[in-house]
């Protein structure tokens, strides 16, 4: 019971149509294992995780509708080219004090120019977390520009389980010139691990923004402020090549709080 074993880490009981849409390689969706009430399918003696979804859902659905106003501001950026919800709010499952983690895609050769002032927009907006409240702030940790929309290399074990289905979950909430479906073409790898599984037809999209902010400064500039105020835990993190951290002219992966081993041995053990 490969998928529910791996929700189940998450609290989350899955429908029919959600085992089957996530099944992992060739190994069925053990249905007949598996436990169901109300239309929900979840490891034996689980059934208490059903009220604990539908709680999330209502929770996540807010701070989605907060999420499409964020992006509305961070669109006005020249350069943004498409924004997503990622981690668990992705698929309805963030808890009241969860914070919005937005995964952003850049033009080409201008990532540094993207990042720096979709953060400064929301450190002047108050938006960004901080370590006494992260509730509902707005997390930029990863970017990644337009000619790198590939994630497979960024797996940090030939089974990185974690990874397979967070990029599978990722919420679209803006995008520009069809960017969403150049990420979903440059992600079909993703099919080698989960046979049956596609997006689902975008259903938060927000409108495309006229860009208000538009600074003619090279890209350098902007990339040498950074890397001068980058905290010294990123770059060590950076150099130790584990892919937690990247830092490069095509992604800026900030994650110092990389769960997947963690989650990627929680899973085997079970």
């Amino acid at each position: 019971m490969l998928v529910l074993k791996y929700f189940d880490l998450f609290d989350y009981p899955l429908t029919k149509e959600e085992l089957i849409k996530w099944q992992f390689g060739q190994a069925g969706t053990d249905l007949e294992r598996a436990e169901e009430r109300v239309g929900y399918y979840f490891l034996p003696g689980r059934g208490d995780i059903i009220k604990i979804r539908k709680k999330r859902e209502i929770i996540s659905l807010k701070k989605i509708r907060k999420a499409q106003k964020i992006a509305q501001i961070l669109g006005l950026v020249s350069g943004v080219k498409m924004i997503a919800i990622v981690s668990n709010l992705a698929y309805l499952n963030a808890d009241e004090g969860a914070d919005i983690d937005l995964f952003i895609v850049s033009e080409k050769n201008r990532i540094w120019t993207v990042r720096f002032w979709t953060v400064v927009l929301m450190m002047i907006l108050g938006q960004r977390p901080s370590k006494r409240n992260i509730k509902n702030k707005i997390c930029l940790s990863y970017y990644v520009s337009e000619d790198n929309l590939n994630l497979e290399n960024t797996k940090i074990s030939r089974f990185d389980i974690h990874l397979i289905y967070l990029v599978s979950q990722y919420l679209p909430i803006y995008s520009e010139n069809g960017m969403w479906q150049k990420f979903i073409e440059q992600n079909k790898w993703l099919n080698k691990y989960l046979p049956n599984f596609k997006y689902d037809q975008p259903r938060f999209l927000i409108k495309s923004r006229k860009k208000l902010i538009n600074f003619g400064l090279p890209e350098r500039f902007y990339k040498n402020i950074q890397l001068k105020k980058m905290a010294p835990k990123l770059k060590a993190a950076m150099n130790k090549g584990d892919k937690k951290v990247i830092i490069n002219d095509q992604m800026l992966k900030l994650h110092l709080n990389d769960k997947r081993d963690e989650i990627n041995r929680q899973f085997e053990k079970q």
